[in-house]
């Protein structure tokens, strides 16, 4: 047994060595799947680490603690609480939609330490605070007090900042901010009008360490005294988002006096502890005490970490085996070539006796050999792949990643890889046992064995097996769920295989050559391996589909926001609190310089009161709705999960918001509109004072329908929430068409009625201007705005940064992860390439030898895989586009939002992946001497 195993061991590491070029790319297809695994997963550790570094750190404290928001059943208490004086509410309004933002006062500050001094944790525990200047809404609208800072020297300005007013001598209370000159925070904030900037700034503004600056509301400069890093800031980029994406800045407590219009509240406490241990108690202490914070503790904030890095590290994994599995189609192909130009081998080791049984243990010995060393080189590519991805992953989190080489994630590599190396390695092997020994006497007449159908089969199933086994140690999940998604992921694999493998067929059939020698050469060599095209090309498929996902679905969404902003008719965005304001923020418009249009947009809330159908006669009540809505069995929306309850519940809710409890917008009806109607007619100049008012519906699944069309009758109740009370008013309205769904900015469900069809004594519930501006006048405006209470604007720039940094936010580290998928694909090309050019050498001999030159055999083969990487990327990139095309007609999206240009050049990318791919592996091969290769072929 031994000596038989010894045999196998030498024999196998012998053929290696022999055929070095065979070996090194099928190394290379396992490596690179292999190092896929190994940086991923040694990445999701390196951001464990980072989290885990330093609770306190991250938290700022033990336990840090907010002013939550109100639930319904919190309200009483939190009036009562403002009324004694213990937390303060901040009333603000978002196009229309009222809210309060609360935080504590200096008789709730007085009332924390209290508490402290009287229970069991008095000298034990001792806390600080923020003082906000401005809160998350004035933030994100660039607008209000302190969210914007002004170079005095060059009027040039930085807005949606974030403002962090602490108390330097003990904030932090677990670490030391430090500026990028190695200065403390303490020893530099110390004066009112000191101010230290955050790096993400000098993105916006060209600051330097002393410069005088100018904060909206303040009544006196500030003196730059320090500069600190993005890591040293925002001490957590996941809940301090807009920090991190915008910039912010840090204020010493004693600057809020600089700010007249501020009234001194406090929020996000930091409570230092003595001792860890108290840690849990402490927190539930101070929850009973004072129901109205929110806590996070070293705790919970470890807790949630760990899910995150959990979710991080599942994503990781599963991507980067799904990158070995793609290298894995490298190792069948190596192994097909192997077991090809080795027949005659294996035909005398079965005349000297060997066994079918044993020239399978043989080649599988060899496959669990390259799987050994392919997975010890792509452990070291790993660490080295860690490496070099390491700063894109410090942007996406926004902080500093320590590198390190970790055991486990190798470890995992090394037995994925082998494993998966040796499964898949025995599919070609079992050809092997079926070599004639007749083949030692006509070798040129040996033909490639094939497999029993039920040894392939039975081989299939056992790789399944063994993926789902790898599976469901990856997703945590049982068994036959890990294998039911294997088995799927095969049965798909399976399909795009059989495709790919038509549409080369088809290609190499009947695509017209046009009388080109070399192209019709290259289809003529595409349809003879139309099987190894077809699984090169699955590999290839496969990343680019992840890949043109991602990013045709970020490119879309970023299409349709510019879209609907290019139509809005303006790059300024205001929103005021109540109808009161608007001739406030008109006199500003007005009076302004550089105001070249702006367009105001009322909405009014209403309440269905009945619906009459033209057609039956039939008159629906709000009441009455649920049952009717019921009745009519409605298939919406499609492939719902759930039980007819569940679906009626969510046709219901939906109904809500696009006819029962909705909003309508006032226009101005001044010329026939441009909408494209499903049915009926637009509004025209005529309608703006008809004796019956007509309203327009927005194009909805729910009103299709229940067949909702021109003609029916809607009663609305408009409804006023006015300073001096409620008010409201019924009005029947006559549906003149429904219009399909547009992209627009808007804050109203698309409904529109005329303007005049609304009676004066009922006020809007949203007001809206947008307002075409020059850029130069924009930081006037926010200043006039800014002297009004309650009115926001902004610009619609500023939106399209924020969703767009988002997007690139979320979708960073997938496409990153995609883009390994996609080397791997890569490199499995070059795999195929090089044992189809080893294959052909001496076709290649013959062709250079009648005189062909080394430049147009090597076009021949670019052009030959340049074809296949188109199939790929169509495949690819197209499965991709019908995804999205039928996402954004199911939610009526114009198809002009889709990226076609985008969808293009990833197409133009996977031919490029292809073709550099081909060029590595022919081009030594192209320049082969012909004489060499045919003295051996």
């Amino acid at each position: 047994m031994f000596n038989q195993l010894k045999f196998y061991l030498t024999h196998s590491l012998n053929d290696l060595n022999n055929n070095k070029r065979l070996t090194f790319f099928a190394l290379l297809s396992i490596a690179a799947g292999v190092a896929a695994i190994v940086s991923l997963q040694t990445l999701s550790l390196m951001i464990g680490d980072t989290l885990e570094q330093n609770l306190q750190v991250t938290n700022r404290g033990d336990v840090r603690a907010n002013v939550s928001t109100p639930s319904e059943d919190d309200e009483a208490l939190y009036t009562e609480l403002a009324e004694s004086g213990i937390i303060l509410e901040d009333e603000v309004s978002f196009f229309g939609q009222s809210g309060s933002i609360y935080t504590l006062s200096a008789e709730g500050v007085e009332a924390i330490q209290t508490w402290i001094d009287e229970s069991d944790y008095a000298g034990q525990a001792q806390f600080t605070y923020e003082t906000p200047i401005s809160n998350e809404l004035n933030v994100l609208f660039g607008s209000g007090i302190a969210t914007t800072i002004t170079l005095e020297e060059t009027g040039e300005q930085a807005p949606q900042l974030s403002s962090y007013v602490i108390d330097p001598a003990v904030y932090p209370y677990y670490s030391e901010i430090m500026t990028l000159d190695g200065q403390l925070l303490s020893d530099v904030l110390q004066a009112p009008n000191d101010i230290v900037i955050g790096e993400n700034v000098l993105d916006l503004l060209d600051i330097e360490v002393g410069d005088s600056v100018l904060v909206d509301g303040a009544s006196e400069p500030f003196i730059v005294r320090g500069i600190v890093s993005i890591e040293e800031g925002v001490s957590n980029p996941l809940e301090n988002i807009f920090a991190g994406l915008f910039g912010f800045y840090i204020l010493n407590h004693d600057a809020v006096s600089l700010f007249d219009t501020v009234e001194p509240s406090y929020e996000n406490f930091y409570f230092k502890l003595e001792s860890e241990t108290l840690t849990e108690d402490f927190e539930r202490d101070l929850a009973d005490a004072f129901p109205f914070f929110d806590t996070t503790s070293t705790i919970d904030l470890r807790a949630n970490n760990e899910t995150l890095v959990d979710q991080i590290s599942q994503l990781s994994t599963i991507m980067g085996l799904i990158s070995l599995l793609i290298g894995s189609i490298g190792i069948v192909n190596t192994m097909q070539v192997v077991v090809r130009r080795r027949m005659l081998e294996v035909a005398v080791l079965k005349t000297l006796g060997m066994q079918g049984e044993q020239v399978t243990l043989l080649f599988l010995t060899e496959a669990f050999l390259l799987g050994v060393i392919g997975s010890l080189i792509g452990i070291v590519l790993g660490w080295l792949g860690t490496f070099a991805i390491q700063g894109a992953a410090e942007s996406i989190f926004s902080t500093t990643l320590a590198f390190r080489i970790a055991l486990a994630p190798a470890l995992n590599g090394f037995i994925v890889g082998v494993i998966v190396a040796t499964v898949f390695g025995f599919l070609p092997t079992l050809a092997a046992a079926q070599v004639r020994p007749g083949t030692v006497i006509r070798p040129q007449d040996g033909v490639m064995p094939k497999a029993g159908r039920l040894q392939s089969l039975a081989v299939l199933v056992l790789i399944i097996l063994v993926i789902s086994v790898i599976a469901q140690t990856i997703l945590a999940s049982s068994f036959l769920f890990a294998l039911g998604v294997v088995a799927g992921a095969f049965l798909a694999a399976g399909i795009i295989y059989v495709i790919l493998w038509v549409l080369i067929w088809m290609i190499g059939r009947f695509f017209p050559s046009f009388g080109l020698v070399d192209l019709k050469v290259s289809l003529r060599q595409m349809l003879a391996s139309r099987g190894r095209g077809a699984s090169t090309l699955l590999a290839l498929v496969i990343g680019v589909f992840s890949l043109s996902t991602i990013t045709l679905f970020a490119d879309s969404i970023n299409n349709v926001l510019t879209e609907a902003l290019e139509g809005s008719g303006g790059n300024v965005l205001i929103s005021m609190q109540g109808y009161n304001q608007l001739d406030e923020v008109e006199a500003v418009l007005e009076n302004l310089d550089g105001v070249n249009d702006y367009t105001t947009t009322l909405g009014y809330q209403v309440e269905l009161v009945s619906w009459e159908d033209s057609e039956t006669g039939d008159v629906v009540s709000a009441e009455e709705f649920p049952a009717y809505l019921a009745s009519k069995e409605i298939d919406f929306p499609p492939f719902f999960d759930g039980t007819e309850e569940e679906r009626l519940e969510f046709q219901q809710e939906f109904l809500e918001t696009s006819m029962l409890n909705t909003s309508i917008e006032a226009r101005d009806i001044t010329e026939e509109g441009t909408s494209n109607m499903l049915s009926g007619r637009n509004l025209t100049p005529e309608d703006a004072n008809s004796g019956t008012p007509l309203i327009v519906f927005a194009e909805d699944p729910i009103l299709n329908e229940l067949g909702l069309s021109a003609g029916d009758k809607v009663t609305y109740n408009i409804v006023s929430q006015g300073l001096f009370g409620s008010s409201s008013e019924e009005i029947t309205f006559e549906v003149a068409g429904v219009a399909a769904a547009e992209i627009e900015f808007s804050f109203t469900n698309g409904t529109y009625a005329p303007a005049q069809a609304f009676p004066e004594s009922i006020d809007p519930t949203s007001v809206s201007i947008f307002a075409d501006i020059a850029d130069e006048q924009l930081p006037a405006l926010r200043r006039e705005l800014a002297d009004i209470n309650g009115v926001f604007a902004l610009e619609t720039a500023i939106f399209t940064r924020l969703i767009t940094s988002l997007i690139g936010t979320f979708t960073a580290f997938p496409s990153l992860v995609a883009a390994l998928g996609l080397i791997v694909g890569g490199v499995v090309i070059a795999n195929s390439v090089a044992l189809a050019t080893m294959e052909r050498r001496g076709e290649i001999a013959v062709m250079k030898a009648v005189g062909l030159q080394r430049e147009r055999v090597l076009g021949m083969l670019l052009l030959e895989n340049g074809i296949l990487g188109f199939i790929g990327g169509l495949i690819g990139v197209g499965i991709g586009l019908v995804a999205l095309v039928g996402l954004a007609t199911a939610s009526g999206v114009p198809l002009d939002a889709i990226p076609w240009l985008s969808a293009f050049l990833l197409m133009l990318l996977c031919v490029g992946v292809a073709i550099f791919a081909a060029m590595t592996s022919a081009w030594a091969a192209s320049g082969e001497k012909p004489l060499t290769v045919l003295r051996y072929e």
